[in-house]
């Protein structure tokens, strides 16, 4: 995506943590863009840096296509002999980026260089967004 996009988008956005994902089909090839961008006529591409660590929540018959769990993380990695994108998954087998299907979408965890604001990690390795909300009035009470 990265490698694609820098050299045919007039605008490229950096991906942050907590932000929610989708694969598009442009030109061709596959890019990441903002969720709400997934159907728009014009999207904008999401650069991913290289080591961007990721959730993948897959539909059933992609789990059997690409070996993946349900919900698994990848390793965003750019590639640079060949160029090429790819996510690395902890069995250790690699999915280029246009091998992923279109509207699939993906949270990104962590990105490098930026751990003070990723958050989304507890160090049990599962995101904050999976945990129980507290209850409103406990969370006005903690600001005072």
């Amino acid at each position: 995506m990265c490698w694609y996009s820098a050299n045919h988008a007039d605008e490229i956005l950096q991906a942050e943590a907590g932000q929610r994902l989708g694969i598009r089909k442009v030109h061709g090839c596959s890019w990441a863009v903002r969720e709400s961008d997934l159907h728009k006529l014009g999207p904008t591409p999401v650069c991913l840096i290289d080591r961007t660590t990721v959730l993948f929540r897959f539909p059933e018959l992609e789990e059997a296509t690409l070996r993946a769990v349900p919900a698994t993380e990848a390793v965003f990695r750019m590639l640079t002999a060949p160029k090429r994108d790819v996510f690395q998954f902890p069995d250790g087998h690699e999915v280029g980026m246009n091998m992923l299907p279109a509207d699939l979408i993906f949270d990104v965890l962590d990105v490098p260089g930026k751990e003070e604001f990723s958050g989304l990690h507890k160090d049990d390795g599962i995101p904050e967004a999976a945990s129980e909300p507290r209850p409103l009035l406990e969370r006005i009470l903690q600001l005072f």
